[in-house]
Parts: C-alpha cells; sequence; structure tokens
C-alpha cells in the first residue's frame, strides 16, 4: 500500500499564503437542530484534508453547506477570495469548487469514453452537441485521453458503465469531476461500497491524481486507516463543532479524538 508523506512544513507554509476556502462560523439549522454550530475552518489547495466525526457530527452537511447543496443558517463561506455564501452550487462548480458524488451524472448507456467526454463537453457549455460531437471533437477527445490516462481507466475506455466494478466506477466519478477542472474537490465517503482490497487503489488514484493537477481535496471517510495514510491533515467533528484540526498523528492520539469519535466508531 502507498501512503502519503505529510509535509512537516505545510503548517508553516500555510501560514503565509491565502486558503482557498475558508469557512467563517457556518452554521446550519434543521428546525429545533443544529447540525453544524459555528465551524470556522482554511483549507489549502496543496493539501489532502480528511474529516472524521461520528454519525450525527455534522460531516455531510458541513460538506453540503461548502457545494451549495444546501443553503447557511449563518456564517460566510469564502471561496478563491470571494465570499461564495449566497452561490447556487452550479456557480460554485463554474468557479472550481466541485463536490464529487454529485456533479457530474454518469450515464450508464454511454461508455467510459464517452461519460468523461460529456463531462469536458459540459465545462466547455457544449453538453447540448454532446451526442452529435461524442468521438469527433478533436480537442475534448484527446483530454478525455489525458483524463483516462490519469485515472487508469484505458483499459474501461470502451466498457458500458452499467457493466463496471463498483471501484471503477467511483473513480470514474472522480475523472468526470476533474473534467470539470476544480480547484478544490469535496468527497463524501469515496470508498462506501467499495471492497476492502480495492480501497487503496481507488484512493491511491484519486490523491495522485490531486497531486499530479495540484487540487485540493476535502473527504469525509469512516476507514481510519484510509484516513491515517492518505490525508495531510485531519478535522475532527463532534455535535456539529470541531473536536480537533491537526496532523494525523496528532489528531489520532487527542485524548478528545479516542474518547468521543475513536472508541465510539465513526
Amino acid at each position: 500500500m502507498s501512503t502519503r508523506e505529510t509535509d512537516s512544513t505545510s503548517t508553516t507554509q500555510n501560514a503565509s499564503t491565502e486558503p482557498i476556502l475558508r469557512t467563517e462560523n457556518v452554521r446550519k439549522e434543521f428546525g429545533n437542530l443544529v447540525a453544524v454550530d459555528g465551524v470556522s475552518l482554511e483549507f489549502y489547495d496543496d493539501e489532502i484534508v480528511g474529516i472524521i466525526g461520528p454519525n450525527g457530527a455534522g460531516k455531510t452537511t458541513y460538506t453540503n453547506l461548502i457545494s451549495g447543496a444546501l443553503s447557511l443558517t449563518d456564517g460566510t463561506i469564502v471561496f478563491d477570495g470571494d465570499d461564495i455564501s449566497d452561490l447556487r452550487k452550479y456557480k460554485r462548480v463554474r468557479r472550481g469548487l466541485v463536490r464529487s458524488f454529485q456533479i457530474p451524472q454518469i450515464y450508464d448507456e454511454l461508455t467510459v469514453f464517452e461519460n468523461v467526454q460529456s463531462s469536458v463537453l459540459s465545462r466547455k457549455q457544449e453538453n447540448n452537441r454532446l451526442f452529435s460531437l461524442t468521438h469527433r471533437d478533436t480537442a475534448s477527445i484527446e483530454e478525455t485521453e489525458r483524463l483516462l490516462e490519469m485515472f487508469n481507466l484505458e483499459s474501461h475506455a470502451d466498457e458500458h458503465t452499467e457493466h463496471l466494478p463498483h471501484g471503477v466506477r467511483k473513480i470514474l466519478d472522480v475523472a468526470m469531476s476533474f473534467a470539470l477542472r476544480p480547484k478544490l474537490m469535496v468527497l463524501d465517503e469515496p470508498t462506501s461500497g467499495v471492497g476492502s482490497r480495492e480501497k487503496n487503489a481507488v484512493m491511491e488514484t484519486i490523491t495522485d491524481a490531486a497531486v499530479e493537477r495540484n487540487i485540493g481535496l476535502i473527504f469525509i471517510e469512516h476507514d481510519m486507516e484510509l484516513i491515517r495514510s492518505y490525508s495531510d491533515r485531519i478535522v475532527a467533528l463532534h455535535e456539529g463543532r470541531v473536536l480537533d484540526d491537526d496532523d494525523p498523528a496528532a489528531v489520532m492520539n487527542s485524548e478528545a479524538v479516542n474518547q468521543f469519535i475513536l472508541e465510539g466508531g465513526v
């Protein structure tokens, strides 16, 4: 298994650069339930951040607020220097904030190649010409081929997606999201439903591509070994609040994290 080596200087580097994403006291209420309670965090375009927490901790709600799938009750979200708190999710995608497994849609009637090409054309706002351009638009063909190579999907290029193994389908979804040229990508349980033997291959493929393209990643994951192996930094949430935010070793050894998250399972 390949693991990421956390750069011990990353905290110093981040202190001198602007975050690609900043959330300031973000809050989400559902009636009397407070799902996210004043979360302030910063994320950078050169790091991979794992988010952990027990069920009901606010992980998915928080990432839904980031992506625009949910509206804020209070707080501010700043992306690439601009306040996007009220921006609709498709406009956030256009700016480079992409949540995988949300956008784009995988078309089972198309091949792997055609699905990736559809995302390339979608980014160019040519999706109305998708079916007439498929396999004929030279620029999108070349970009699609590069993405297939990056995500090790060349051998599946001509397969229809309905026949793909679940792990390959997960990788395809991320490849399609990369076609949108994100600056930051949010992944909600990227290995969910994937067999234990495939999990590391899925994560390694995704993180290698992110490093190659200098794309920041935020991912929610329940598998602590994957979190430990592939995160530069870990954010621990509990009851809608930040319990800890530090490098993997520090978070995993935190007394509070062990008490409220690891001992109870995530």
